[in-house]
């Protein structure tokens, strides 16, 4: 409450198992620059804010993030209030994708925290790794959700920190991440309808007035990356070569280890009879030996005046 910590607060609050009582109370008299016997909120900074390495940029991005993400909620809400249905539409895409990348990075951050947690400690790490070595931990398994002794989350470039415990409602990136995934769960109860009238001409040339989008969603494993992405270039060949497929293409997310592919059919019909066609079923066959989780498949129904990517 009085903003500083003694030895013995200093010792719970940072108590990792990785660091003894002994190391902890150097570490604290280092830290302890004006010699109180107490480490105040400036004195942690100071210490850390010397220390920071390539994190100094890291922290500073992720307030500017943050503020990033706090606009694009007021725009959202906006949206929805008083904009159209297409408005609404993309609005929507672009929040599930800004979801999905900010998920990856931070899945990729959490990796790290798990597989460094590991091999510091593997006996302290959860029991559906054991037997797996860190490689394979740190690329193949769902990374679990990560609760640490205490967050500190930056405030002015480094230059100021928040402490808290695991009870403390969560806070930064991975609290900007929770409201995302929950407003896209609620944007996703709504039906979206498209007044086509007034955005395609009524000519006979328009076979089709909506293309169906599907998306689909895949995690690798990192041992099998060669063998998925060799698998995934002739899937993308030979899908674009279909007369029924508008369009595919494939990105791959941050991580190094998500692929977003994306496809254009002219019927929903058109897609599922893709489906059981021998291109898709060798895929679905790599996949399942390649994929360290199942994929996500979505799709979408989307006005086709939208597409202006030419099938030649």
């Amino acid at each position: 409450d009085d903003g500083k910590l003694s030895l013995e607060e200093f010792q719970a609050f940072f108590s990792d198992g990785n660091l003894s009582e002994e190391e902890l109370e150097k570490l604290f008299h280092t830290i302890d620059s004006d010699n109180t016997n107490n480490v105040d909120t400036k004195e942690l900074c100071d210490y850390f804010a010397d220390h920071m390495g390539d994190y100094e940029d890291v922290l500073a991005s992720l307030e500017t993030l943050n503020l990033s993400i706090l606009k694009a909620m007021d725009y959202t809400k906006r949206v929805y209030e008083s904009g159209s249905n297409v408005d609404q539409f993309v609005t929507r895409f672009l929040l599930k994708e800004t979801a999905n990348q900010t998920q990856s990075l931070l899945s990729s951050v959490e990796s790290a925290v798990d597989a460094i947690d590991e091999q510091t400690n593997p006996t302290r790490h959860c029991p559906g790794k054991v037997g797996h070595g860190l490689m394979d931990t740190w690329y193949d398994s769902p990374v679990p959700s990560y609760s640490p002794t205490s967050w500190m989350v930056s405030r002015e470039h480094g230059k100021s920190f928040q402490s808290g415990s695991p009870d403390t409602k969560v806070e930064g990136l991975e609290g900007q991440i929770n409201r995302l995934a929950e407003l896209i769960g609620r944007l996703e109860d709504k039906t979206v309808w498209f007044d086509l009238h007034q955005r395609l001409s009524d000519s006979e040339t328009t076979a089709h007035t909506y293309l169906l989008l599907v998306r689909d969603e895949m995690k690798v494993s990192h041992k099998h990356l060669g063998e998925f992405c060799s698998s995934l270039k002739q899937y993308l060949k030979s899908v674009a070569g279909e007369r029924d497929c508008f369009h595919v293409t494939a990105v791959k997310l941050p991580d190094g280890v998500t692929f977003i592919v994306y496809e254009f059919w002219e019927t929903e019909e058109d897609w599922k009879r893709h489906l059981q066609s021998a291109t898709c079923k060798d895929f679905q066959h790599v996949k399942v030996d390649t994929l360290s989780q199942p994929e996500a498949i979505s799709s979408v129904a989307v006005p086709a005046a939208w597409c202006t990517l030419s099938q030649e």
